[in-house]
């Protein structure tokens, strides 16, 4: 025969806001085994005399022992456990189960849907309208609710939302989190030709001599950083230096005022945080290329430029990253295709990253070549060097480039 047994020890005050017409409560000890929730409650209201009415589904049995606990708490327990849900109105206490995950589910859903929708019409400034509206559209739920919508005015560059209240004011402080302006970098690039005799006058030694042994480690010294390539006509290195922007523009100016460096040009482009840029120079040559079995030939085009491309990331410390490219590819010797005869393309490029700091210049790359004819040896570098832009309200990047 099944039954329980409860009885009390102490007393404890129960607060009012919690159980409107219960004074005070004791703590309280139970033990049931396999007893209907139903008598489990019926016991519990009985001590604070109250009225029990149960609903239908009431009917899960437990098995339980709580040694000197307050009422409250027994009772949160055994409604928990039966997965019930409990109100007072006065002094009648109604307990019924709780509705499951999918019905809870439902009425919410259900509740949504009752809810009006809005309009609202967010002009962005500094984002791109259609890849906010993609961002949206990816995190639909979270963001847009399932009744949302996002249309994108291209025109304006502006979102046009619907959806609920709560849903608008959220999606309007997040937009507004997301139209900042990216910080800016200038990239300053100064195109020369120089011989290694000048070079070396400007304190670089990038030693590259046939003679010298394969560097073991990398050293910096004054400025450079060698890494000796052996037995060859035509040779090519990486190299890594810092020196400072203003000393290298006026030793390129005092040298070119001396005749003894030629700049070739010296342009300026301006790019966003994680934004490429690019600096080309150079031309394009057409090859005859087939186009199948049936003998047709088209014409395509391939680079020869020296050029440099570049993506910034503007890092929080003061410092940037840049992701570099360093190409000079050049026509080279004719070789014979067919009949006819086609024009080699010599490749020399570098593809590196490197974090510099505000104020300092980092000279990258070189490519040496020795001519047959006894030419000076000329070599091609680039330095590059961020500073802060102090003279304007807005903090921009500058970040100068120079090819040797």
């Amino acid at each position: 025969m099944k039954g329980y047994q409860w009885f009390f020890v102490g007393w404890l005050a129960l607060p009012l806001a919690v159980m409107a017409g219960v004074q005070q409560e004791k703590p309280v000890s139970l033990a049931f085994h396999d007893t209907p929730v139903s008598l489990i409650l019926q016991a519990l209201a009985e001590y604070q005399d109250l009225n029990l009415v149960a609903a239908e589904g009431v009917d899960t049995n437990l098995t339980l022992r709580l040694d000197n606990v307050p009422w409250q708490q027994a009772l949160a327990v055994v409604l928990r456990m039966g997965k019930l849900t409990m109100t007072l109105e006065g002094n009648v206490m109604m307990v019924f189960p709780l509705p499951d995950e999918q019905e809870l589910l439902r009425r919410q859903r259900a509740l949504a849907q009752q809810e009006p929708l809005h309009n609202l019409t967010i002009t962005l400034q500094n984002a791109e309208a259609s890849e906010i509206a993609q961002s949206l559209d990816s995190q639909r739920g979270k963001l847009l609710t399932e009744r949302g919508s996002v249309v994108v005015d291209k025109r304006t560059n502006a979102l046009l939302l619907r959806d609920t209240a709560q849903a608008l004011a959220q999606l309007k402080t997040w937009v507004a989190e997301m139209d900042t302006p990216l910080e800016q970098v200038q990239l300053a690039a100064h195109i020369v030709t120089i011989s290694s005799e000048n070079l070396r006058e400007l304190g670089v030694r990038w030693g590259l001599a046939a003679e010298e042994r394969p560097a073991k480690k990398l050293r910096i010294d004054n400025f450079s950083v060698g890494l000796p390539v052996e037995n060859s006509a035509i040779t090519a290195g990486f190299h890594l230096a810092r020196i400072s922007g203003r000393i290298l523009d006026l030793e390129l100016s005092a040298l070119e005022q001396e005749n003894q460096v030629e700049i070739i040009a010296s342009p300026r482009l301006l790019t966003a945080h994680l934004q490429t840029a690019s600096i080309k120079q150079g031309t394009e040559i057409p090859y005859e290329v087939s186009s199948g079995s049936s003998g047709a030939t088209s014409i395509e085009f391939k680079d020869a430029v020296l050029g440099m491309e570049v993506t910034p990331k503007i890092l929080p410390n003061g410092r940037i990253t840049l992701t570099l490219q360093i190409s000079q590819n050049m026509p080279g010797r004719s070789i014979k295709q067919g009949e006819g005869e086609a024009l080699a393309i010599d490749k020399q490029e570098i593809k590196t990253q490197v974090t510099v700091k505000d104020g300092e210049t980092i000279v990258l790359g070189a490519f040496f070549s020795v001519s047959a004819t006894r030419r000076p040896i000329k070599s091609l570098a680039w330095a590059i060097s961020p500073c802060w832009d102090r003279c304007s309200n807005t903090a921009t990047n500058s970040i100068k480039g120079a090819s040797w």
